[in-house]
């Protein structure tokens, strides 16, 4: 009897000692796991339908993008509760937001506009009618390398500065880790970024410094456009994805023509958007986004 009780609490304290060496292994692999900050987002999204196209069409069903530490929406696009999409894209801008606060710690993702709640046409827009576009204003950051935030979207030139904003810098790593984010997404297929020229130039001479992949250059040589006809989106990136798979009702492309335009002229620093696009990459090859189409 004497011999099964010291049998029995051998096996006690080796099962004890294997149940600690288990927690400590799993607690040492949660602390390499990056944080998940929980917000709306983390609830399952519905895909939602896109019917028609970015510049004439609606959006059935579709996911909303939650507020959360790392998406700030710009204060001047607040209103009206422009922040409907795709399951698609809006899980891609949050997928992205985290992937650039993972890499800068603290870094907040701007938003303006998605598409309205149902889709449908917006003030201001010729597109962002489908639940396929998003208005993404840029990172900034002031001499100290500190991210700042402004109350609406504000313009920059191809050195980094801003005309209307002293001190403020035009956050090269950021912006790019975003577009690289964009580009990389698992479930989203972006199909262009409409930003100015000089931008588009500075991006990816950052990239090429920084020694990105050259395929990834590639492709965010032949995404990231200049509208023409319009204001140059000097001031945020616009993102348009394609038409996820088999949803047959969405529309790829505008049609060829200026659909439902807006007047010139910024509202709160934004642009009226309704474009077509030019111009060649800094290959000379014609960008993707080189057939006419509304922004």
């Amino acid at each position: 009897s004497r011999s099964r009780d010291c049998f029995g609490a051998m096996r006690r304290s080796v099962f004890a000692a294997t149940v600690s060496i288990v927690s400590l292994a799993s607690a040492a692999a949660l602390a390499s796991v990056p944080p998940r900050h929980t917000s709306a987002n983390d609830l399952p999204m519905p895909m939602g339908r896109s019917v028609g196209s970015p510049t004439s069409g609606h959006l059935v069903g579709g996911a909303h993008l939650g507020d959360a530490p790392y998406i700030r929406v710009m204060p001047a696009d607040r209103a009206g509760d422009v922040r409907w999409g795709l399951g698609s894209l809006v899980g891609m801008i949050d997928r992205a937001a985290r992937r650039v606060r993972h890499l800068f710690p603290g870094a907040v993702l701007n938003v303006g506009h998605l598409s309205k709640r149902g889709g449908g046409g917006i003030e201001m827009h010729a597109s962002h009618e489908s639940g396929r576009d998003a208005d993404l204003p840029f990172y900034v950051d002031d001499s100290h390398g500190k991210q700042i935030f402004s109350e609406h979207m504000v313009s920059f030139r191809g050195d980094g500065t801003s005309p209307v904003w002293p001190g403020a810098r035009f956050d090269d790593a950021k912006n790019w880790a975003l577009v690289a984010a964009l580009l990389d997404d698992p479930v989203a297929h972006v199909t262009h970024i409409f930003v100015s020229a000089p931008l588009r130039a500075r991006l990816l001479a950052y990239a090429q410094h920084a020694d990105a992949p050259e395929e990834l250059r590639t492709r965010a040589a032949f995404t990231m456009v200049q509208p023409h006809g319009t204001l140059p989106h000097d001031d945020h990136f616009h993102v348009r994805i394609g038409c996820p798979e088999g949803m047959r009702a969405c529309v790829e492309n505008p049609a060829a023509r200026f659909a439902r335009r807006a007047p010139h002229g910024r509202r709160h620093g934004h642009d009226a958007h309704g474009a077509e696009v030019h111009g060649a990459d800094v290959h000379g090859a014609e960008p993707h986004g080189a057939e006419p189409r509304g922004t």
